[in-house]
């Protein structure tokens, strides 16, 4: 994994938790303006959004230890996309033998 693809995996799970977030707020906010069975409704909403974030939390710090690690093993394997010339591997000619 590059950095480019951590960074959007990260962005991606910091997006998710503001989503949920501002989700949460509206649902606080309608748990002030209605009652009977909408506020019911509203309650139970509030809190599945109140368990997914927490989810979505624990989500994210297991992202960024993903991305911490498959950073460090790209780096300590060097490029993917380097070519075997590039890391002073030269394959032989057609005919020739391998030195």
């Amino acid at each position: 994994m590059d950095a480019e693809a951590g960074s959007r995996v990260l962005r991606a799970a910091t997006d998710l938790i503001e989503l949920l977030r501002l989700a949460q707020g509206a649902s606080d906010r309608l748990e002030h303006e209605v009652h009977g069975a909408s506020y019911e409704q509203v309650d139970l909403i509030a809190r599945d959004l109140q368990r997914l974030r927490r989810q979505a939390e624990r989500l994210k710090t297991e992202c960024e230890r993903f991305v911490s690690r498959e950073e460090s093993e790209t780096v300590a394997r060097g490029h993917p996309l380097r070519r075997a010339a590039d890391r002073g591997y030269r394959a032989p000619l057609p005919g020739q033998r391998p030195s």
